[in-house]
């Protein structure tokens, strides 16, 4: 059984939990002011496996399934069949990164907390576009290559972190992940760069 399955059964599993038991909502969200006043660190775990609704669940595991086993064959072909070490040591790494902004931004607020895998589903995905940035990647049906649809990402992620004042989406966790996911597949594979210059450079539209 592939890591990415094993993420998915479990995350899955813990939301459908909390849905019929809400006090894990309370208990497990991500919650910055208790974070700093009752140091519930694990909060920058637990939340990551809660989803608010079966859409919510579906869009970020959708996500997941696709792009979670190429990032962790592109780490295999890197590391000599390990990339499943390389997977999950990014994913958990990118549950607390993609969290970091948000920590410092609402650190004060008492009633705000956040749930959802985004932050670390959107570092896999960045990792997968990095790996390979001309690979087209579908949005509304529309094939637009991983660069393009990443740059586009990460400006309206930055902007709607500034100008979203609903609460209702955690823009900071989807722009942190992203960005966490190509630095830690840099770090992790530093050839990578090359390739995607390479890959820039010889990139025809048609």
């Amino acid at each position: 059984m592939s890591l990415t399955l094993v993420i998915i059964i479990i995350t899955v599993l813990v939301s459908m939990k909390a849905w019929n038991l809400p006090i894990w909502f309370d208990k497990y969200s991500f919650k910055p002011y208790r974070v700093e006043r009752q140091k519930e660190y694990y909060r920058f775990f637990t939340s990551s496996f809660l989803h608010a609704n079966w859409t919510h669940l579906i869009f970020n595991l959708f996500t997941l399934f696709f792009f979670g086993p190429t990032v962790e064959e592109y780490f295999s072909m890197a590391h000599g069949g390990n990339g499943w070490i390389y997977l999950l040591v990014l994913y958990l790494t990118a549950m607390v990164v993609s969290e970091a902004g948000t920590f410092f931004k609402y650190k004060n607020e008492s009633r705000y907390s956040s749930i959802g895998a985004s932050g670390a589903v959107s570092a896999v995905l960045f990792s997968a576009i990095w790996f390979n940035p001309t690979a087209k990647i579908l949005v509304m049906f529309i094939p637009m290559p991983g660069f393009a649809f990443g740059a586009v990402y990460l400006i309206y992620t930055a902007w709607a972190a500034k100008n979203d004042y609903s609460g209702q989406i955690n823009h900071d966790a989807h722009f942190y992940g992203s960005v966490w996911g190509v630095i830690f597949t840099i770090i992790a594979c530093p050839e990578s760069v090359a390739f995607f210059f390479d890959s820039l450079a010889n990139f025809r539209m048609f």
